[in-house]
């Protein structure tokens, strides 16, 4: 059986068109996917996300336990900072990537991919040392974000001035009930993503829909994030897929020890692995996942998200490729063909962050 938001209900009286998705029942779209990309584009959208995973870690020297599990340098974070991270195997491959909040010293808060949850959940468990608490608030905590660049206008008229840097977080009084909010989303724009209790939620949810947010679904996520170049676990990133393939170097630090460094080190060190790239079409066609991806005469590798990009109004993909070693440095403006429906279509390579490199007026 399906598991539900404390949103459901909201859904249903916005007339939502409902779809399975990591084990719960999540509205795609509301009007269309089109129509709600572009008000997150351009002026501001609501999304539920709580069936995101939430996780506490909290003990003494959990800072250390968690930077020996992550690839990126919890030790530089401040009290109320955010970190972007990814959690990978003894391979290099990618247990999840997810985002770290630091409470305080001893106390960190992780926003996990919701079919990861539970998998999630149980790795860090196994590998933590005795006394460090790691609980599972997912049942408990719920999430919205408001996203756009108007977000922070409509945010304001229910929960007063807001002072977040990007990456940063506050905590908030929302009533009686206590909301963490923070600067960070994932669709390419400015806005917040909220935490509360379920009820609270609710009640906020309904309350930007009244006052002029746009409802957006499942669809206009995914179609927001592609277009950002933003990787999507089970496409850029998987158990098959290291963050070092995926393009995420930045996010990866190689002073520390953690997981998966010798593995991951050998990739960057060899450099002759496979790549993640952008594509851009030069002729009609939409690229899924899946489809096989040609340089020259031939097969390079595949595409892991393509779709037709409302805003840049380009069809575009990501594919993780495997160049030949001199094409390795350098593939911007370099030639592909994706074959779509037995008929290979001729594609440019570009930079994967579509939104910052085709966006108009650039």
């Amino acid at each position: 059986m399906l598991k539900r938001t404390p949103l459901y209900d909201a859904h249903l009286k916005l007339k939502a068109r409902m779809v399975e998705f990591g084990g719960f029942e999540m509205p795609i779209q509301y009007t269309s996917i089109i129509d709600e990309h572009m008000a997150v584009r351009t002026r501001a959208g609501v999304f539920d996300v709580a069936h995101m995973g939430e996780i506490l870690v909290e003990g003494e020297k959990s800072a250390d336990f968690l930077n020996g599990l992550l690839t990126n340098d919890i030790a530089v974070l401040k009290d109320g900072k955010v970190q972007y991270s990814i959690m990978t195997y003894d391979d290099g491959g990618t247990v999840d990537d997810l985002l770290v909040y630091r409470m305080d010293d001893n106390k960190y808060f992780l926003v996990v991919n919701a079919s990861n949850k539970d998998k999630d959940f149980e790795y860090i468990k196994t590998h933590a040392p005795a006394g460090m608490e790691i609980e599972d608030l997912s049942e408990t905590c719920a999430e919205i974000a408001l996203q756009g660049p108007e977000s922070f206008k409509f945010a304001e008229k229910l929960l007063g001035p807001l002072h977040i840097a990007r990456f940063y977080f506050i905590k908030l009084k929302y009533g009686e009930e206590s909301l963490i909010i923070s600067r960070t989303g994932y669709t390419g724009e400015d806005g917040l993503e909220i935490y509360g209790p379920p009820e609270a939620i609710v009640k906020l949810f309904s309350g930007f829909i009244e006052a002029g947010v746009t409802p957006c679904g499942l669809g206009a996520r995914d179609t927001l994030r592609f277009e950002a170049g933003l990787p999507l676990y089970g496409h850029e990133l998987s158990e098959s897929i290291t963050p070092v393939e995926a393009g995420l170097l930045p996010f990866i630090k190689f002073n520390k020890d953690f997981i998966g460094k010798d593995a991951l080190y050998r990739q960057v060190k060899e450099n002759e692995g496979r790549r993640l790239i952008g594509l851009k079409l030069k002729e009609k066609g939409v690229p899924r996942q899946g489809y096989k991806v040609f340089f020259g005469d031939s097969e390079a590798g595949f595409v892991t998200s393509g779709n037709f990009a409302p805003y840049l109004k380009e069809y575009l993909a990501m594919a993780l490729v495997q160049l030949p070693q001199d094409s390795m440095e350098d593939y911007t403006g370099k030639e592909f063909e994706i074959e779509i429906r037995g008929k290979r279509l001729k594609a440019e390579a570009v930079p994967k962050n579509f939104l910052k490199a085709l966006r108009p007026g650039k």
